[in-house]
């Protein structure tokens, strides 16, 4: 008389399997119903409300802390860009080397001590 080793993980596999599809089945039968989807429609509102008090709030500490908000940092980024653009559309009508400015040599620092005269 032989006997097969059961494989723990196939009755776990099928446990789930089973416990998916019920699930499945109540939540199609819960959605189908009218209440449930102004229920969600509901639960949405009051979170975007929620969310929207937030920013609200938070925009309101930013500014009693002299601290600008992340709409206006993100305002001063498209400035920032579009002046970016302006500076390298005329530096390529003026001819320019693309940002980089000649710049004189430096001097060479003069030298304070000269060296004994060679004997």
């Amino acid at each position: 008389m032989t006997t097969t080793p059961t494989d723990p993980m196939a009755m776990f596999r099928d446990a789930v399997t089973q416990w998916e599809k019920l699930a499945n089945e109540y939540g199609s039968k819960f959605l189908s119903r009218p209440e449930a989807a102004q229920a969600m429609h509901s639960a949405t509102t009051a979170g975007l409300q929620v969310q929207g008090a937030v920013q609200d709030a938070m925009a309101k500490v930013l500014a009693a802390a002299n601290m600008p908000s992340k709409a206006e940092v993100e305002s001063l980024g498209q400035r920032l860009s579009v002046i970016e653009a302006s500076l390298a559309r005329i530096e390529a009508q003026l001819g320019g080397n693309h940002g980089e400015t000649a710049r004189p040599a430096a001097p060479k620092p003069t030298r304070g001590r000269k060296p004994p005269p060679p004997k």
